[in-house]
């Protein structure tokens, strides 16, 4: 007995329930010491958000999703949006993955709880007091939204600026109502209106409006997107029957759709493209076709989006990179194509090679170009902030070489996904606070908090079940933009959540434990007790 170190044998003496943890590290701020630390999963370490999905995942297989939504608003005001279209990079992070099963279907999970408890119920988040600063937005896209609710709870007045004569940006006019219905995004979108957000819509800033508005706001961030489409530059791009694929989303979500009939060939392999050959079966197409430069395996767009067009009619053929349009009286009739061999450089970039004696030519009545997209560059040199075609900003505060003046989204990077778009407006909301606020905009940023991100994965409880099937609707013909994937119904959603490893909870690391015991009385879930000798407790 002698021979027992009495703080080696207390030192595992937190102890943590994993069926009741959901990791949301109350425990570990409330440590006066310092001596727990917070096991941060997979999923959530993917997600550029911070979502706690290992957290509403465990309280919906725990029956709790009233507790589930809760947890998924204290960092995401818009689950209804990104339980549809997310790019679910919690998904490949999930630990599920790594020891060769299917991931935990989170995103389809998340939809489950925003349809179950859908936006117009949502409660007002906490908000700070009214702090007599102003500040504008221009552009009302993911990145826009998101920065016009963190501002508006830190109490600042927040006007969000748009051209077009609705909000939401590309999730308004570029991803079709069976992708995203737009009763879904209004919703989400009357939160920020709940909270005082002003939305000016069918306002197009200039370069004299940027000066206006300089003046009249303390902070100003740009989230325009990058509205422009990019131009392939071949022989026949302007005939007659050939269609570019944002302005042709978007001419349907308006209610401009154009007619087409025949074949349709749909130049690209990312999710515009997909879309854009979804939308063509949609308004009649006789046939479809995806041709790509991208080998299958490079492709893009996402994997369920393809394989639900393949499912559709949609036909896909890979690396093959158009060479000109083909014409018959001013009418495109077919693209003439060459193998690609290579569509990167052994760095990973952008650099496709061809084989000029192996051409193929596809006839069409119809083309659709959906070869990327592009922000207003011009504009945004004249206003001082892009340098040789790129937009000079600090990645960490999303700040621009304009004092006060901030970018997110696509203007900050180039295009990308929803749900990255939305964490950078959320960076350039925290900064224009700080800003605001007299703040230092870089201290205390690249610190992750009080978390570890390597640590190993105790697998002992996993279920072995099989990944639930998402429910869909079949597409029924001409005419049918009715939202394609179903939501999941209660039993499946919990058959679902219980498949959840629950890889991260708080530890404690350091060997510090005092018995205090703040930790174990502020756990919300009753998931952690700290053991210590009877008599001092």
């Amino acid at each position: 007995m002698s021979g027992i170190n009495l703080l080696t044998a207390l030192s595992d003496n937190i102890v943590v329930d994993r069926d009741k943890c959901v990791a949301c590290g109350i425990c570990v701020e409330k440590c006066p010491v310092d001596n727990l630390r917070l096991k941060l999963s997979p999923c959530r370490q993917a997600c550029p958000l911070g979502v706690n999905a290992q957290g509403y995942v465990r309280l919906i297989a725990r029956g709790e999703e009233e507790k589930a939504i809760e947890l998924v608003r204290e960092t995401l005001p818009f689950p209804g949006i990104l339980g549809r279209v997310c790019s679910q990079p919690c998904e490949a992070g999930c630990h599920h993955a790594a020891i060769g099963s299917e991931s935990i279907g989170i995103r389809a999970l998340k939809r489950y709880l925003a349809d179950r408890f859908p936006g117009t119920a949502a409660p007002l988040p906490r908000m700070e007091p009214v702090s007599g600063k102003r500040a504008a937005i221009i552009g009302s896209g993911p990145a826009g939204l998101m920065a016009a609710y963190e501002l508006r709870a830190h109490g600042h007045e927040t006007v969000v600026f748009d051209a077009e004569p609705e909000p939401g940006g590309m999730l308004r006019w570029a991803i079709p109502e069976f992708r995203l219905p737009a009763n879904v995004l209004r919703d989400e979108i009357g939160l920020l209106e709940r909270m005082g957000v002003v939305f000016k819509c069918g306002t197009r800033i200039d370069t004299d409006g940027m000066g206006s508005l300089r003046r009249e706001f303390g902070a100003v961030i740009l989230a325009a997107g990058s509205a422009g489409h990019t131009r392939l530059g071949i022989e026949g791009e302007d005939l007659q029957g050939v269609h570019h694929a944002l302005p042709f989303l978007k001419a349907i979500r308006s209610g401009n759709q154009p007619a087409l009939n025949g074949r349709v060939v749909v130049i690209g392999g990312g999710n515009a493209a997909v879309d854009a050959a979804q939308s063509a079966l949609r308004l009649g197409a006789g046939s479809v076709t995806i041709v790509s430069l991208e080998s299958e395996r490079e492709m893009p767009a996402f994997k369920w989006a393809i394989a639900g067009a393949r499912g559709e009619g949609v036909g896909v053929v890979n690396s093959l990179g158009p060479v000109r349009f083909l014409s018959e009286r001013g009418m495109v009739r077919g693209v003439e194509f060459v193998h690609c061999v290579r569509v990167y450089d052994g760095d990973g970039r952008f650099s496709p090679r061809f084989d000029s004696c192996r051409v193929e030519t596809v006839e069409a009545e119809s083309v659709i170009i959906a070869a990327g997209q592009s922000p207003d560059l011009d504009f945004f040199g004249k206003i001082g902030i892009a340098r040789d075609g790129k937009i000079v900003f600090d990645p960490l505060t999303m700040g621009t070489m304009e004092k006060g003046l901030f970018c997110a989204g696509d203007m900050a990077g180039g295009p990308g996904s929803v749900v990255e778009a939305m964490a950078s407006g959320r960076r350039a909301a925290e900064s224009a606070h700080r800003f605001l606020s007299g703040e230092h905009l870089r201290y205390g940023r690249a610190y992750r908090g009080p978390v570890e991100t390597k640590f190993e994965i105790v697998t002992e409880n996993d279920v072995a079940r099989e990944r639930v099937s998402i429910p869909g609707r079949k597409f029924t013909g001409r005419g049918d933009f009715t939202e394609i994937e179903q939501c999941l119904d209660e039993e499946t959603a919990r058959k679902e959540a219980r498949r959840c490893i629950s890889c991260g909870q708080a530890y404690g690391k350091y060997r510090t434990c005092w018995f205090c015991l703040p930790c174990e009385i502020e756990c919300p879930h009753k998931a952690l007790r700290v053991e210590i000798p009877y008599l001092l407790r």
